[in-house]
């Protein structure tokens, strides 16, 4: 499969392609491409049965195109544990190397990078490594635009984007903070939330906000 093909499954798995129809303008909003070119791309996955399209709903991942983008994202999650480990690079740089190198990483080697990494669990942007572990992680979590509002919850994951990390870093979340949603306003596109280690009140996009995802408390 080729490179660009990989990263239309992973992005789909990121986004909750596993148990949910992704739509394709969220797809070409991550990727920075025109709409109508993820559509020929999706159409060319559901022709080789990865991925599954609902018409005016979005794509979902087939058994096969989920178990597939599992493999690519260990291996894309151990090199980021490597690169921010041993080579000294930030949360925030990472994804740009380990996208290049995820691709070229075979199975064999992963489990050698793996053992030489002692079976790290989480990657640094709170992804579950083992692929038996992506779904019990994908299963407990949530976005954090599904919250319920007044209660306690744990950011656990958050969608490793550039921009994103940019963003989530400027405006004080990272992982392992607690926070609370206490309002949500549609139409100023805002969540407000209530950061429990600085007792802060924090404004921030819920466009933006469903790339966190958060457990409870």
């Amino acid at each position: 499969m080729s490179p660009t093909k990989e990263d239309y499954l992973k992005i789909l798995f990121e986004l909750g392609g596993r148990t949910e129809q992704v739509p394709n303008k969220e797809i070409a909003n991550r990727l920075n491409i025109s709409p109508p070119t993820v559509t020929e791309m999706m159409n060319s996955l559901v022709k080789s049965g990865w991925v599954a399209y609902t018409p005016y709903k979005g794509s979902k991942l087939t058994r096969e195109g989920t178990e597939y983008a599992k493999k690519l994202i260990r291996k894309h999650r151990l090199w980021e544990v490597f690169l921010v480990k041993h080579l000294g690079f930030s949360i925030n740089e990472v994804h740009t190397e380990a996208e290049m190198l995820e691709h070229a990483t075979s199975t064999i080697l992963a489990d050698k990078l793996e053992h030489y990494l002692d079976y790290p669990a989480h990657c640094p942007h709170g992804g579950a490594i083992s692929v038996e572990h992506m779904d019990a992680q994908e299963v407990r979590t949530l976005h954090l635009t599904e919250a319920e509002i007044g209660v306690p919850v744990r950011i656990s994951r958050i969608v490793d984007d550039e921009k994103l990390l940019h963003y989530f870093k400027n405006h004080d979340l990272k992982i392992g903070d607690p926070v609370t949603v206490t309002d949500r306003d549609s139409g100023l596109d805002l969540l407000t939330l209530h950061h429990g280690t600085s007792d802060k009140e924090i404004q921030i996009s819920q466009t933006v906000a469903q790339y966190l995802f958060v457990e409870h408390i």
